[in-house]
């Protein structure tokens, strides 16, 4: 997917694209390959960025993924002799952190508007303070989205000798729940990032490509989704997930067919897999075992799954159920959504696209059923 993902970057530089999957799928990994793949193109910078590092998704998102994406083009622009790009550097740099202002107080001004605090030598006046659009504790500036665009245009007419497109790929953005809020980074700041011919792709939540919130994921050009890797049906998938265990564990430690145990119980999903497999580890250790055996692998998936029953409804467990007996599963409403978005399903893509139980629930909702 994310060969894909730079192959239309690469053929439309000002694309926008949604990119969307489970939690644990993979789509911080296949955006890091996305912009490896752009930027050996050798014409177009690609930058990720995390962002949940640089900005409280908590906060106001509108205008934050543009100012983002200003301070990324003037970091890579550097040092400039034009004062234009120098006035456009230092506004991205005002609208992230916030800036003092001093106005002069008009001669019309009233008494009551007089600065008695102010020294008798100074100018007449105030300083007022603007907070940064990205500190996590202030509220956001208001957006005014021309301004900005112009200065992304600024700075990305002047980016180094040889390079002509500017991609960037925001990360984490998946993990709110606010569908509105993210209707607003989304429309507001895509549509600007556009209008100044930079390319973007951003990690979005899953539930997007479901229900009434399926609007939003048509402000993008295109849409991506990182499926979990079909370990059943997939030799390519299962082999290169024996691969990735192969390159983290020690085989005196982790075996193979420990590894194959371990390939079998994450339902293909890279983050659950490595998870399953520390969780093992740790049980062998306190067992006081040399190395991870079968045992070991149960314990550490029944206490995964026992964990992932936590908080489920009936009609939730009659709806897992209902897809392990008859693998019929339809997500429609916001329950169904859920259990795509919180794993207990797993989506498999293909010719045929077709749902699955976690392999750690299945025993758990099995037995439910067994205790009617």
């Amino acid at each position: 997917m994310g060969e894909q993902l730079a192959s239309r970057l690469k053929l439309a530089p000002s694309s926008s694209h949604l990119v969307t999957g489970a939690v644990g799928t993979g789509k911080t990994t296949q955006l890091y390959r996305a912009a490896e793949v752009i930027r050996s193109a050798g014409d177009t910078c690609a930058v990720h960025v995390d962002v949940s590092r640089r900005h409280d998704l908590d906060k106001d998102l509108a205008g934050v993924l543009v100012v983002l994406a200003g301070l990324e083009l003037a970091k890579l622009v550097g040092e400039h002799d034009s004062e234009e790009v120098e006035a456009a550097r230092e506004s991205f740099r005002r609208w992230a952190h916030g800036h003092r202002e001093f106005v002069p107080d008009d001669p019309g001004d009233s008494e009551d508007d007089y600065d008695y605090d102010r020294d008798e030598h100074e100018e007449p006046g105030r300083w007022y303070h603007h907070p940064g659009i990205i500190a996590p504790p202030l509220s956001p500036l208001s957006f005014g989205t021309e301004e900005k665009v112009e200065a992304l245009k600024t700075l990305k007419q002047a980016l180094p000798d040889g390079l002509r497109h500017f991609v960037i790929l925001f990360d984490s953005l998946d993990r709110l729940d606010d569908a509105e809020a993210f209707r607003e980074a989304a429309i507001e700041d895509v549509r600007a990032l556009k209008q100044a011919g930079i390319g973007v792709a951003i990690v979005g939540p899953m539930h997007l490509l479901y229900g009434p919130n399926r609007s939003i994921a048509e402000v993008f050009d295109q849409t991506h989704i990182a499926p979990a890797v079909d370990v059943h049906q997939s030799p390519e998938g299962r082999d290169f997930l024996l691969r990735v265990l192969a390159k983290r564990t020690d085989e005196r430690v982790v075996g193979p067919e420990v590894r194959e145990k371990l390939v079998d119980a994450s339902g293909g999903l890279l983050r659950d897999l490595l998870q399953l497999t520390r969780s093992a580890v740790e049980e062998a250790f306190v067992a006081g075992a040399d190395a991870v055996g079968a045992d070991h692998v149960a314990r550490a998936v029944d206490a995964f799954g026992r964990t992932m029953m936590f908080g489920l409804r009936k009609g939730e467990i009659d709806t897992l159920e209902t897809l392990r007996r008859r693998s019929s599963f339809v997500p429609t409403d916001d329950d169904t959504i859920a259990l795509l978005v919180s794993r207990r399903v797993i989506e498999y893509q293909g010719t045929t696209k077709r749902f699955a139980l976690h392999p750690a629930i299945e025993p758990l909702v099995a037995s439910l059923r067994r205790k009617k």
